[in-house]
Formats: structure tokens, sequence, C-alpha cells
């Protein structure tokens, strides 16, 4: 994708519009959903700024002059891209500090110095603060682009010095139509914005990595467990080769649509339409209260899971409680 995203047009030429009058801030924080193209956006942005000649319909990079040349081979001088370290999850003082300096040169070709933070709310205090000076007094020609899902975890002092590009999610027929141009036709594009959020990036990413068969495995094992025939315990073990977070999520959502199946008075609309009678079948043997409560377990345990914890002990828990809170364990109709 080297083109704005259809349903970032709008932010696209605003910023385009005051860059070409000079009047474009020193800073930007771009904020909204995961999985709707705030990377592709800051990265176009910069590819745009350091472009030698852009597009003057639309101001979009030529993508043949020297300064996108270099920016597809990733090797551009004056672009710099600070996120999360291999197996870290802040971003570091000394990354910040790192960019100060590189922010503190000339560019190399007469031009904008531009940095992408991302996501910045990953940021330590100490970064933050180190960050805090660049923006108080920035260097001539240089853009920073923060790019946050979670802008309320940066402090306000930083937000306060950017100005803020909110992106909304798509209308579904625009992320639909989109999304369908993208995974070809066997793909069920309504199902995946479901599962996704309406993230159209996110439902594409669940498309092409094979998400699709995972959580249909998943759900496989934990209607298995309701109806007693594995272990909680091996099942845990089982599960340590998919990624702590999203295995949760998964759960989450499917104990959300049991919730709103128990007690909707209509159909209701739910997050996994494709396995409706089998959530159906299961809801049927648990109360609303259990539901609540394992819903709040799950939801925990995802929350736990972006810490220093054991990834096993904390699926066992949930996985135990879960068995123990079905009465008619073997009695679920599995594919009713």
């Amino acid at each position: 994708m080297n083109e704005f995203l259809p349903w970032h047009a709008e932010p696209w030429r605003m910023l385009i519009e005051r860059l070409r009058q000079g009047r474009l801030p020193h800073a930007l924080l771009l904020c909204g959903p995961e999985g709707i193209g705030k990377d592709h956006f800051a990265r176009l942005l910069v590819q745009t700024m350091l472009c030698e000649t852009p597009r003057p319909d639309d101001g979009q990079p030529c993508g043949i002059c020297r300064g996108c040349l270099l920016n597809a081979a990733g090797s551009h001088p004056d672009s710099r891209v600070v996120g999360l370290l291999e197996d870290k999850k802040i971003i570091g003082v000394d990354q910040i500090r790192e960019l100060r300096e590189y922010l503190g040169l000339k560019s190399h070709y007469a031009g904008h110095r531009t940095v992408i933070i991302s996501p910045a709310e990953k940021m330590n205090t100490q970064a933050a603060n180190s960050l805090l000076k660049t923006l108080e007094e920035p260097p001539a020609r240089s853009l920073l682009i923060l790019v946050a899902s979670h802008p309320g975890q940066l402090p306000a002092t930083v937000r306060s010095r950017c100005q803020r590009v909110t992106f909304s999610l798509p209308s579904s027929d625009t992320a639909q139509r989109w999304l369908s141009e993208q995974t070809g036709p066997h793909q069920d594009p309504a199902l995946l914005l479901s599962l996704a959020g309406g993230a159209p990036l996110a439902a594409l990413e669940i498309a092409r990595s094979g998400k699709m068969d995972q959580r249909l495995a998943l759900f496989e094992d934990f209607e298995k467990l309701a109806c007693g025939q594995c272990s909680p315990v091996a099942l845990a073990g089982a599960w340590l080769k998919f990624e702590t977070q999203e295995t949760l999520y998964w759960m989450r959502d499917w104990l959300t649509d049991m919730i709103r199946l128990k007690s909707a008075t209509q159909p209701p609309t739910l997050i996994n339409p494709d396995v409706r009678q089998r959530l159906q079948n299961m809801a049927a043997m648990l109360d609303l209260k259990t539901l609540y409560q394992h819903l709040d377990r799950v939801t925990e345990a995802a929350r736990l899971a972006t810490g220093q914890i054991n990834a096993q002990l904390l699926m066992e828990d949930v996985l135990i409680a879960w068995q123990a809170h079905l009465p008619g364990k073997g009695k679920i109709p599995r594919h009713g």
C-alpha cells in the first residue's frame, strides 16, 4: 500500500494543504483505534515531506526521486522511526536521547528531518520527559509524528505540544469494499471486520496470517473443555504455542457473545456470528452472573498478560475456572 487509505482522505487533504502553505506544525499526534493504518499514514506523510517532486493533485510522493528511493530502501538519512526494541515493552530514555541528538544535526538534503515514534504511549516517564524538551524547543524544519492508540497514557504536557489528528473507524461499506479488494472472493469481509472490531488493517492481518484457522482450533478446544473432554492444565500447556493475550482476547469475545445471547430479547449482533449456535449451546448451561464473572476473569488475565507473568499458570487459572463453572459437562451439543 503506497497510497493513503480511503478513510484517510480528509486528514490527508488537511495536512497536505498545511504543508503546501508552510503551516505544518512541528509535532503531530496521530491517534485512533488500532488497526486503522495510523502508522501507514505517518510513513506516507514522511515520504511526501522528503519527496523531491510530490504529485501536484494529491500531494502523494512520486515514488521515483532520490528521496523516494532512499525511503523505499529504508536508508533515508533524514528519516527516523523509534519503536519498541526486540523483547522490550517500553520505549526507553536512551532511544529518545539518541533521537534528540539526531534532530540537532542539519538535514542531509536541505529539507526536513522527520521522526515517527510509535507506539508513543509506550514511552516510559523518563523518555517522555526527555522528548518534552524537544517539543518545547523544536529544531527548525523538523517534524515529529507521535502515533498512539491510547493517547490518554501520554503525559498531558506531551499531548498539549502536539497537534492532534484523530482517526475513526471507517464505515462498514467502505471497510468491506477495501477488504474485499485485498483478500479476494474466498474470505468473508463482514466476519473479518467483526472479529477485528471494525478495523480494516487488523482484519487484513487476521485473513493473511492464518489466525482464522487458529481461532477455530482454539474454539474447538474451548468447547471440549466445556464438555469435560480435556484437561484444563494440559490445554493451557498446549496453548502456549499461541500468543497468550490474543488467545484471551478471543475468549473474551466468545464470552461477550454468550452474554448477548443470554440477555437479548431479539437475536443480537455477535462478534462471532459464524459459531452462533455453538455459543448458544454453551450459554444455555450458565447463568448471566457466572458469565459476567468469567468475563471479568478473562479480561483481567489479558491485562496481566502484558506484564512479567507465568503464561501457563495464568491460562491454567482461567481454564480451570471455566470448566468448573459448567455444571453440565459432557452434555453440551457440539455442533447443534
